[in-house]
């Protein structure tokens, strides 16, 4: 595959492409089975329609690799946070305040559990061609946390940072039992047929620099080197959003195949700042994809220059947004193409 071989570090003309929440609402067909679900855990939890969804942008504009349909909160609802979904307003779990204590479902439970997204890895993997990539992911330690702690989705993530001070032992723990959880979670991924995994670490931004290596690097560390052990050598892309000059300790930390770049990080400090081999993924703007036309190609063609001598998976800096005209997509993957 070429997308796996770029994750070794081979670099190619034309870069391999995907996009983040590439299956999502921004495509009329995928709103027209989203509307058959229940709830969204329900959806998730429904392996023909999660895999169908999964195939949908496939059908649609060729990418070079898939993205199973889940949900990082899948391992706090395994957990039993009640995850629920409110239309308008977002995820909403039980707090840490109101239930301090933390769940941790065994093995078998999980295999129990998220046996709905090993059916839909299957199904998804046997339909795809075999040059196509199927990515399994999970949350990040740190981002879990801070949905258990806050409830639901945070501006500052003040309960978060609060405990890191006020009880730093229990965040500790807290954390360790997510590396834990999240390990399981990437394990059955695999097991089902998932070509590559990824770890999203949407808010490690918003740890305090000085808890960085503690709550960010640390636990990413051990995931991966749980997962070796475990005999489980699929490539790795890591997206911690935020970390900005922390990318540097933090790549030169973590075994990873490849880190996502959000779109505030400046990819040419990246590449002048981060080990040369490691392949990149990212990184323009999902509102430049939501304007298309010159400007768009404007920031593709500035991305390409920069990653000409590095091996690079073509993508946002964050996921697609709902209002993004699909046509647009299809363009961008046709201007990256034909550049």
């Amino acid at each position: 595959m070429k997308f796996i071989n770029t994750l070794k570090g081979e670099n190619t003309k034309v870069p391999p492409i995907w996009i983040m929440r590439q299956a999502g609402r921004y495509l009329p067909e995928y709103r027209n089975i989203r509307q058959t679900a229940d709830n969204f855990i329900a959806f998730c939890l429904d392996s023909e329609k999660a895999s169908e969804v999964t195939l949908q942008p496939i059908r649609r504009y060729g990418f070079d690799a898939a993205i199973i349909f889940s949900d990082i909160l899948l391992v706090p609802w395994a957990m039993k946070r009640n995850v629920q979904f409110i239309p308008g307003t977002g995820p909403k779990l039980v707090t840490y305040a109101e239930n301090p204590e933390i769940y941790q479902p065994d093995s078998v439970e999980l295999e129990t559990l998220y046996a709905p997204i090993s059916k839909a890895i299957a199904l998804t993997r046997e339909k795809l061609d075999a040059e196509t990539a199927l990515i399994g992911f999970s949350g990040a330690p740190w981002t879990l946390l801070t949905y258990m702690v806050e409830g639901g989705s945070s501006r500052d993530f003040a309960e978060s940072r609060q405990l890191i001070y006020s009880d730093l032992k229990q965040c500790r723990y807290i954390i360790d039992v997510l590396v834990e959880q999240i390990v399981g979670f990437l394990a059955i991924q695999a097991k089902a047929g998932a070509d590559v995994l990824m770890l999203f670490d949407s808010w490690s931004g918003a740890v305090p620099a000085e808890f960085r290596t503690e709550l960010v690097i640390a636990p990413h560390k051990k995931i991966i080197e749980s997962l070796r052990q475990q005999n489980i050598h699929q490539p790795v892309i890591a997206f911690p959003k935020g970390l900005g000059e922390g990318l540097i300790a933090y790549t030169n930390a973590v075994d990873i195949d490849a880190v996502a770049l959000d779109h505030m990080t400046d990819i040419g400090w990246a590449h002048s700042n981060i080990r040369p081999e490691l392949t990149f993924q990212g990184n323009i703007d999902p509102l430049s994809l939501v304007a298309g036309g010159q400007q768009m190609r404007n920031s593709i063609d500035s991305v390409l220059d920069i990653m000409q001598d590095r091996p690079h998976i073509f993508n946002l800096g964050h996921g697609v947004v709902p209002h993004t005209p699909p046509e647009h997509v299809a363009e961008l993957v046709d201007y990256v193409r034909a550049r």
